[in-house]
């Protein structure tokens, strides 16, 4: 008798894993459930609390999706280089889950799921799609446009129909006022036209510590529709000839810019009064802070005028994002920064960049002081903006001339360089080469072959010096 009692227990037990597992084939998951993290649960408010073993995330189990679904969440952006051992700093959504073991922890090399993913690295912050079929599948698509930096708070709303496996992602930037600014058009639109997943369920998950997911909503069916877009116009006017990007005489402002900075100290001067950055790497540089309210028409406002001082000449480059060009690693230009007694303001043509990419909507501007890298470097920055071709300051107190280089002049074609984002950043799909990849992805990025032009205001004079190995911009400087 004893032992049929055991023999039925056993034969009851492997029925159970069994149908667990059955389950878990058919795609569906235990809906309202912790599936790895610890989560801690407060209404509409999800926390994180336990780091699940690296590559997993902590998830939390919503629901399963019988047809299309709308989830929404807000979250503060974390720096993937700052996360323990550099392995965290993500969030976001998974959907199409299927828990293929059963075992209740959604495992990236066993499970499937796709993850719509929200972070930044020194390089910023970057939206991203991956489709995990049992193992890491690289980004399907990823989006570097935005300006997200560490400590920015985001909400993200996902349209998601496992019909047609069609994914729209919209973000929504909130200011430290808690102004909420919604794009009109998704940040991402992608359909998987490959083996869609079959797995029903959906969640939110995350690698941050004690990461906080709030605000979260679950709309299906009808009621699923994007999100409603600001109603604010840009921040000029249409006769407006220049609009203040950044003041970096504003303490405030210059700590926004720290959590963007790679291979050089920002800090603010106190002799000065503004941002000072010191080289401290191969790759120096950082981002203006800008967020929807700051973004603006490249096709208006042609140039960048920056105000800065230093003690040597460096190669600079400038990097920046575009509604339409997203690729960072594309979208660039090198100018000189001549040595200076005082502050002086130099005019960059952008129109002059070296893929013709500045157009349409400019979402981030990234500046590198110094190409070379020459450790203990020290630039100093008050302001950045953003100015017509025709903006009357400049036209007033200087000109500009092009100087042809000679049959004896050298010219040097720098190589760009820009900060991976991810040591897994893969290549983008076949399946949507219309979103570009990260930049991680362009590493035999070509130099530039035009050559540097500055004009500098001396003593009501114009001085003209062809700048070596800098890139074709037409430059203006005056004092301060």
């Amino acid at each position: 008798m004893k032992k049929a009692a055991a023999l039925f227990i056993v034969i009851a037990l492997a029925y159970c894993a069994f149908a667990a597992v059955t389950e878990a084939a058919g795609g569906t998951v235990e809906e309202n459930k912790d599936y790895g993290g610890a989560w801690e649960i407060n209404e509409s408010t999800y926390v994180c609390r336990e780091r699940i073993e690296w590559p997993n995330f902590g998830v939390y189990m919503l629901g399963n999706a019988d047809g299309k679904i709308g989830l929404y969440m807000e979250t503060t952006v974390a720096d993937k280089s700052t996360e323990p051992d550099g392995l965290g700093g993500d969030s976001g959504f998974m959907v199409g889950i299927t828990d293929k073991n059963g075992n209740g922890i959604i495992e990236e090399s066993v499970d499937e799921y796709y993850l719509i993913d929200i972070s930044c690295s020194n390089d910023g912050g970057f939206i991203a799609i991956e489709k995990n079929a049992a193992k890491w599948g690289d980004w399907s698509v990823i989006d570097h446009s935005s300006s997200f930096r560490k400590g920015a708070k985001v909400g993200m709303y996902l349209i998601y129909d496992p019909d047609t496996a069609y994914f729209a992602v919209y973000i929504s930037e909130i200011d430290d006022a808690g102004n909420v600014m919604t794009e009109a058009d998704p940040w991402i639109e992608w359909t998987d036209g490959k083996d869609p997943l079959q797995g029903k369920g959906f969640g939110i998950c995350s690698k941050i510590t004690d990461g906080v997911i709030s605000n979260v909503k679950v709309s299906r069916g009808d009621s699923v529709t994007p999100p409603e877009p600001s109603t604010a116009g840009p921040a000029y006017g249409p006769d407006d000839k220049k609009i203040l990007l950044a003041d970096f005489t504003d303490p405030e402002t210059i700590n926004k810019t720290i959590g963007t900075g790679h291979d050089c100290d920002i800090t603010f001067d106190e002799e000065f009064g503004c941002l000072k950055a010191t080289v401290t790497g191969p790759d120096p540089f950082f981002k203006v802070p800008m967020n929807l309210a700051t973004y603006f028409d490249g096709d208006k406002f042609t140039g960048l005028l920056i105000n800065y001082k230093t003690v040597e000449y460096s190669q600079a480059e400038i990097f920046f994002t575009t509604k339409t060009s997203r690729d960072i690693a594309r979208n660039h230009l090198f100018f000189g920064l001549d040595e200076t007694d005082d502050f002086v303001d130099l005019f960059v043509d952008m129109t002059l960049d070296d893929h013709g990419t500045w157009t349409d909507q400019i979402r981030s501007v990234r500046i590198d002081p110094d190409h070379a890298g020459t450790e203990d470097g020290v630039f100093y920055f008050k302001y950045v903006y953003a100015v017509t071709e025709d903006y009357e300051e400049s036209a007033a107190d200087t000109e500009t001339g092009t100087a042809e280089p000679t049959d004896t002049d050298t010219i040097t074609e720098p190589e760009q360089t820009v900060t991976d984002t991810d040591e897994q950043t893969p290549a983008v799909s076949d399946t949507n080469p219309d979103v570009p990849g990260t930049a991680a992805e362009n590493t035999g990025k070509p130099g530039s072959g035009k050559t540097a032009v500055i004009a500098a205001a001396a003593g009501g004079a114009v001085v003209i010096a062809a700048a070596a190995a800098a890139a074709v911009i037409i430059s203006k400087k005056k004092r301060a």
